[in-house]
């Protein structure tokens, strides 16, 4: 390998480790992080000591490190075990954040990386008893050693990439899609640019590929940040402003009707002074689960946020008014019956009002005005049953 392309690939990865490098300290000197934050850490911590190993291997074919049975063994272990980890934690990072609850479990998160626990240990005794099958007599990996190298990364890349697929092609997804695509697309991207490095050795894609999206992921996720529901996972009211103002400039080409629903949890207060406030927290996220579920079983397109407190608004598309009538009895329907799933010693239910809206920005308040309307009216008719 020439000396001159020896140093611009190294000086590539030491670019792509100062960006990560100034990721990391930038989440580490964050307050109060969550496992979401601390996966995260972990796959950049992880890229920058990939990075590293690999300016290591590309100054031995250079001939700048000594080229030995021992030095190709250790970094080419290195590189097995950290490609695992990275694709093992952005498996656990997806499935956080997109609100999977079996992943809140620390134990279900390390069954999550077995797989590149169990690929760490076969490459360690392998290059360690046999390493003939992964080292040929010229010093050269061989093809054994590319299928473990690569059997658990794609593992982890193909089921990421699909359920991150799946969750965006949802009903109740459809109006926040990019977190999804984003990060069912991350995975694919590093893939194919470390092919092309592969093909194309001359060009460090790899450590520019892994940059470029890893620096957009930290772009979605701050915009996670102001723009979702901390407790309940749903759009917030900065998110529903945005939305608002986009349906406005669709008013001509979109051909269905809208409805705003305004969904006001019952008696949530007494819930809150009788039972704590950490239970009037389940009590929301129940919610949020109750409307997700509901809009998720019905045809009509939904975008679901939190409005404050106990309110909650559903903005939906449809030419058929009794779709959303059904739609606001699913909800009670569904919200009673996870308030039972989950054992609760208290009633939880809800009230809902819907009006029909124009999806003029200016009509936006006028029409949630007789939603709002709609659900005391619906409060009333339940209290006086």
């Amino acid at each position: 390998m020439e000396n001159g392309y020896t140093f611009f690939y190294v000086e590539a990865n030491v670019v792509c480790i100062i960006i990560f490098a100034m990721l990391l300290i930038k989440d580490l000197g964050g307050v109060g992080r969550q496992a979401k934050q601390m996966i995260f850490v972990n796959i950049i911590a992880a890229h920058i000591m990939y990075f590293v190993s690999d300016i290591c291997w590309v100054l031995m074919l250079g001939n700048m490190i000594p080229h030995t049975r021992l030095s190709v063994s250790v970094v080419n272990i290195f590189n097995a075990i950290l490609l695992s980890a990275i694709t093992g934690f952005w498996f656990v990072y997806v499935e956080l954040s997109q609100g999977e609850k079996y992943i809140t479990v620390f134990r279900n998160r390390i069954f999550a990386l077995i797989p590149a626990m169990c690929e760490t240990l076969i490459m360690l005794v392998v290059f360690v008893l046999f390493p003939g099958v992964v080292i040929n007599g010229e010093l050269k990996l061989t093809t054994a050693y590319y299928i473990l190298f690569l059997v658990v990364p794609i593992g982890y890349i193909i089921v990421s990439a699909v359920r991150s697929f799946i969750r965006a092609l949802r009903k109740e997804n459809y109006a926040v899609r990019t977190p999804y695509l984003v990060c069912a697309l991350y995975p694919v991207i590093i893939s194919v640019a470390g092919i092309c490095q592969v093909v194309w050795v001359n060009a460090p894609m790899f450590c520019f590929g892994c940059t470029i999206i890893m620096l957009y992921v930290y772009i979605i996720s701050l915009n996670d940040q102001v723009s979702i529901d901390e407790l309940t996972r749903l759009n917030n009211r900065t998110q529903l402003k945005k939305y608002i103002v986009g349906e406005s400039s669709k008013q001509g080409s979109e051909k269905l009707k809208r409805y705003i629903l305004m969904i006001d949890l019952n008696k949530f207060k007494q819930i809150n002074d009788q039972y704590g406030h950490v239970e009037g927290d389940q009590a929301l996220k129940r919610t949020a689960d109750a409307l997700k579920v509901a809009c998720a079983d019905n045809s009509v397109k939904t975008f679901i946020a939190r409005y404050g407190g106990d309110e909650f608004i559903i903005i939906a598309k449809t030419d058929n008014e009794d779709l959303v009538k059904e739609l606001c009895i699913s909800i009670k329907d569904t919200l009673i019956r996870l308030n039972d799933e989950a054992g609760a010693e208290y009633e939880l239910t809800a009230s809902i009002g819907y009006s029909h809206y124009s999806g003029d920005i200016f009509a936006f308040q006028t029409a949630l005005a007789k939603a709002d309307e709609a659900l005391y009216e619906d409060k009333r008719a339940r209290a006086s049953a």
